[in-house]
């Protein structure tokens, strides 16, 4: 372990790859952030509360806050052609399915995601991509889509 081979060499930290090898749970992220805020929220803090916020509040500790609120963003590009990708966020874990809806309202792609674990799927790596094609392979003609989806 790498906080143990440099125990007494140096009175900086371990390095960061230390803390980005640590898998937080939905719950655990959830504490932390609560932890941040009320430190933060203290109008005196101790040294060591001053030291824990600092720590708490480096990125990788908690790389991003979770979301509020669980909610489907606005796909881009929009109107689409021929692909699109569809940005959401989860306030918490859950078992997410998306179906894709034509102007008529009749539906045209389901796609299962499965279990996904809280967070932001925002960027093009993490949103969902659709290729513009229906449940049979055709093609969807461009322009704007509907989307629904349940988690």
């Amino acid at each position: 372990m790498t906080v143990v081979g440099n125990f007494g060499q140096s009175s900086l930290a371990a390095p960061a790859t230390v803390a980005s090898e640590i898998e937080l749970s939905t719950e655990q992220k959830h504490h932390i952030a609560i932890a941040i805020d009320l430190l933060a929220a203290q109008p005196e803090r101790s040294s060591a509360e001053e030291m824990v916020l600092g720590v708490l509040q480096v990125r990788a500790i908690l790389p991003e806050r979770l979301p509020t609120q669980t909610q489907l963003l606005a796909n881009y590009p929009n109107p689409f052609n021929p692909e699109t990708w569809i940005p959401f966020q989860l306030s918490q874990d859950a078992e997410v399915r998306l179906t894709i809806y034509d102007v008529t309202g009749k539906s045209v792609r389901k796609m299962e995601l499965g279990h996904l674990t809280a967070g932001s799927y925002s960027q093009t790596e993490k949103a969902i991509y659709w290729d513009g094609k229906t449940e049979s392979g055709e093609q969807v003609g461009s322009g704007r889509m509907h989307c629904r989806w349940y988690s």
